[in-house]
């Protein structure tokens, strides 16, 4: 992040729901990544799914945890096609997942994410391709604790690594995109818009 979005964002609401969405969702929005993470305050969930409507992003609620509400935003034809691989499929089946329904799939990770949170049981290893990670880089991680990666920044890497370098840095530069054109007024429905013509940088 720049130093000027840095001061950008210092001066900006926090609590601002398009601003939190830009931060953490930054590479679904950009549609470079099927899905993020978004973790915001209990109170602020029903703001999430206003600014969401008719955005072409989904919010599906995972968690309460505390006094926050932890959400997967995704985009639902990218996540689906990603879930429908074969070896992703696989992949599910040994966490106890029935890969012939979507619906299905976010419920059960849902319930064993809650289940983590709420009760402390086995974290659920496979939220990593419900976040789109490459297969190759859960897998790793599993197999090695979370340790020997080659590459470490919005997941950790175990292969390929120069062209996750190049998504990583792709990430950032839309991310400080983003806070400029939350700083403008722009909502996340035209933000969306705006990135699903192939743009790959904010309009000066």
């Amino acid at each position: 992040m720049c130093e000027e979005v840095f001061e950008m964002i210092c001066s900006m609401d926090r609590r601002k729901i398009e601003l939190q969405l830009v931060l953490q969702c930054a590479p679904t929005i950009a549609g470079l990544k099927t899905s993020n993470l978004l973790i915001v305050p209990k109170d602020l969930e029903d703001k999430v799914r206003m600014v969401l409507r008719h955005s072409g992003l989904l919010g599906y609620r995972l968690v309460y945890d505390k006094k926050r509400v932890i959400f997967l935003v995704f985009n639902r034809d990218m996540l689906m096609s990603y879930l429908s691989k074969d070896e992703v499929r696989d992949f599910l089946v040994k966490y106890g997942y029935r890969t012939d329904a979507f619906g299905y799939c976010l419920r059960h990770f849902q319930k064993r994410y809650d289940a983590y949170v709420h009760c402390r049981k086995d974290f659920p290893h496979e939220m990593g391709v419900f976040l789109g990670y490459p297969l190759g880089d859960v897998e790793g991680f599993i197999e090695n604790g979370g340790d020997n990666f080659l590459l470490s920044g919005y997941w950790k890497v175990y292969s390929d690594v120069a062209e996750v370098q190049g998504l990583f840095e792709k990430f950032d530069v839309v991310k400080d995109d983003m806070v400029r054109m939350v700083s403008k007024g722009y909502s996340i429905k035209s933000i969306v818009s705006y990135y699903a013509t192939g743009a790959t940088e904010v309009a000066v």
